[in-house]
């Protein structure tokens, strides 16, 4: 009987040092440790300065300065590695009167969508990344069009294919996404805004629906 109670804790302590090793011994994929490092890390909030917008990113992303500049209501936030490229972009459009489902049919064929959810007062579109008219070899999107009166605010992912299933913290929170922290007053101070920015002319007219023209597809 003794032996065969140290023969059970020896059994027990050899599966417990199996258990405890396995994690570090298995090679880990790039994605791996991004999708370790999205999910532990803070969130931060950027709020845009002229139409009051918000958006949650993660710390390790970039804002880039430049994308400040380019349009009124816009701001591109980036991840880099030597492996890929991962972009989140922000901006408001002005909506010609289109309704909601119209204006997810015409979107959707504007960005090849391949996928489409409507909601309440939002749609959802994702597909292959374009750039000047050509596929992004292994590249796609996800971007959700908030409609507020006679605008859409836009909250769109530009990822590696490869890295789909280590983006679960960001898609949830483009799927999530609230506009503006206090909803009861950001449509009036936007749209007002907005509007007299586009009387007046922007600081560059913005050509196309979602501009990733900064990504780079990596092999």
């Amino acid at each position: 009987m003794k032996n065969t109670a140290l023969l059970f804790v020896a059994a027990i302590a050899i599966m417990t040092s199996i258990d405890f090793i396995w994690p570090f011994t298995t090679k880990r994929t790039d994605g791996d440790v991004f999708e370790q490092g999205l999910n532990t890390a803070e969130m931060l909030t950027y709020q845009d300065p002229d139409l009051g917008f918000t958006v949650r990113y993660p710390s390790f992303f970039i804002v880039q300065p430049d994308s400040l500049d380019e349009y009124t209501g816009h701001v591109r936030l980036s991840y880099d590695n030597e492996w890929a490229t991962i972009v989140l972009e922000c901006y408001a459009l002005r909506n010609n009167g289109l309704s909601l489902k119209n204006g997810m049919d015409s979107l959707a064929q504007v960005l090849h969508a391949t996928d489409r959810k409507l909601g309440s007062n939002y749609f959802i579109l994702s597909g292959p990344q374009y750039e000047n008219g050509s596929r992004m070899d292994d590249y796609s999107y996800y971007s959700r069009f908030v409609n507020w009166g006679k605008l859409w605010f836009v909250y769109t992912m530009v990822f590696p294919d490869r890295y789909h299933d280590h983006l679960s913290r960001l898609f949830k929170e483009i799927d999530e996404w609230q506009v503006f922290e206090d909803q009861r007053i950001g449509i009036s101070r936007a749209d007002s805004f907005m509007l007299d920015a586009i009387h007046k002319g922007y600081k560059k007219k913005r050509t196309v629906f979602n501009d990733t023209s900064n990504v780079k597809s990596k092999r």
